[in-house]
């Protein structure tokens, strides 16, 4: 009987655990993270894979870690994002990021990116007669690295709680049995 009930619980916990454990992680960005930027950058954003709470807070912070004065700063939902009061400088960039998440678990992490844009050509006398022609955007493609705040899976927590417990309970069940 009690190794029915001990299957059980183990079953319920493994199942439900998912949702208990589960806190709010960054889903996007953009500028992604190690992404090279080649035209002027306005904004940041940041999607989440909850609802995340107004006390939210960005960092943006330069290669010298000074930090960069943000303009609007909006949290709707699962985003958020806030816009620089000038175009970023060439250089290195770290966004920090703190939320307090649906769970109500507070969650921080960081992600960094470049900008890189060319520095602009003066006109030659043939190109100031010639009409302007628009100019296509060129694909970013973000770099390899792996981001730094989900190097854990998941599913670590659940199953070191439920072994644990199956500990526990495994020890108990036996002291019971040896007590008779």
């Amino acid at each position: 009987m009690t190794k029915k009930v001990s299957v059980i619980f183990l079953i319920l916990f493994f199942l439900l655990s998912n949702q208990a454990f589960a806190h709010t992680s960054l889903k996007d960005s953009t500028p992604k993270d190690g992404e090279v930027i080649a035209e002027p950058i306005q904004e940041v954003t940041l999607i989440f894979g909850t609802k995340v709470e107004q006390t939210s807070k960005i960092n943006v912070l330069n290669s010298n870690g000074e930090s960069i004065p943000l303009g609007n700063f909006v949290i709707e939902a699962d985003e958020m994002w806030a816009t620089f009061l000038q175009p970023l400088e060439n250089g290195d960039y770290k966004v920090n990021w703190t939320i307090i998440g649906e769970d109500g678990h507070p969650i921080d992490g960081h992600f960094s990116f470049t900008v890189n844009v060319p520095m602009a050509e003066t006109p030659s006398k043939e190109q100031e007669n010639e009409p302007a022609q628009v100019k296509e955007k060129e694909v970013i493609t973000p770099s390899k690295q792996e981001s730094e705040q989900n190097k854990m899976p998941s599913y670590v927590i659940p199953l070191t709680i439920g072994v644990l417990l199956f500990i526990v309970i495994g020890s108990f069940l036996w002291l019971m049995r040896r007590k008779k």
